[in-house]
């Protein structure tokens, strides 16, 4: 794959082709990284479409960033969502972080910046996605990475869409940096799992957002296994940002915060409840969402949240 890509500030990039419409305010769904606990995102993906609610552009970082991939270039349609849904089923946890003797002997050595290669992950892109640039993709895909040359957070629009998103989900000590140009790019999770504020910077009116987490779950949870630990560890750094933003964006745009139920408190390097996952998520989306969402419903339902 041929190219190089485009890596802007995440304050400089516009909305590629996205105007609002009378009675259709720019809408964007933005999710959030999570790794497998990213089932969730399929059941909310099915329940906005089955309501008649499709993006006009897609802001994501890593397991996000994979769900948004897959949709970008499909029909928004309950059958894309299915489809979205039958690859969750049968991922495993050898499908996304392959575990090899000599990666982690060369990681605890310091031969090695990372734990597992990201063959398999690039694999899993290559398989899924319809399009080689970023800015081929039907609905526009942003996301949000970042950039240890410059320390600072990126937003990736254009460019080889395999390198952008394994650079989006390339977690830190786990996955190998992606080198694009001068920069090394990782997960962008670790300073903005939820990138509300890039959908809000490209021209969103309307941000559904589309955890992995529920907040009264996100706390007093012990991990179990290195990966688990170091996932774990990277959602706690970025628990606060995603406060943060609700609170500064929630008087800027419309805020829709769909739950992100996990009874069974699946860790987030089990792929075995995949569909547990969906379903629970869909029929939370379902009691929230509504086909014709209004700024003040969207606000009461902000609300409730902030207040769980």
């Amino acid at each position: 794959m041929s190219g190089t890509a485009t890596v802007t500030s995440i304050r400089a990039h516009p909305t590629r082709g996205t105007r609002a419409t009378p009675g259709h305010p720019v809408t964007a769904f933005v999710l959030s990284g999570g790794a497998s606990l990213g089932a969730l995102q399929v059941g909310m993906l099915h329940a906005l479409y089955e309501h008649g609610i499709a993006p006009d552009l897609l802001v994501a970082t890593s397991a996000g960033a994979l769900n948004a991939a897959f949709v970008a270039s499909r029909p928004q349609t309950t059958d894309t969502a299915r489809e979205l849904a039958h690859i969750w089923h049968d991922l495993d946890r050898g499908d996304i972080f392959p575990v090899r003797m000599s990666a982690l002997v060369g990681g605890l050595s310091g031969r090695r910046d990372h734990f597992v290669p990201d063959s398999a992950l690039r694999r899993l892109v290559r398989r899924y996605i319809e399009f080689d640039e970023l800015g081929d993709a039907a609905v526009p895909l942003h996301v949000v990475a970042y950039d240890l040359v410059q320390a600072r957070e990126v937003l990736l629009s254009d460019g080889p869409a395999v390198d952008a998103i394994a650079a989006a989900a390339s977690i830190p000590g786990v996955f190998p940096p992606v080198r694009m140009g001068d920069r090394q790019l990782i997960d962008g999770g670790v300073v903005n799992n939820t990138p509300i504020s890039g959908a809000v910077e490209l021209g969103a009116e309307r941000v559904y957002v589309l955890p992995t987490k529920e907040r009264s779950r996100s706390r007093g949870r012990v991990p179990h296994g290195a990966l688990d630990v170091a996932i774990h560890g990277l959602g706690l750094l970025v628990d606060g940002r995603f406060e943060a933003d609700i609170a500064r964006y929630s008087s800027e745009v419309e805020l829709i915060v769909l739950p992100a139920p996990n009874s069974r408190d699946v860790q987030p390097t089990n792929f075995e409840h995949s569909s547990h996952l969906i379903k629970e998520a869909r029929a939370a989306a379902r009691a929230v969402i509504e086909p014709s969402d209004t700024v003040s419903d969207g606000a009461i339902r902000l609300a409730e949240y902030a207040a769980a």
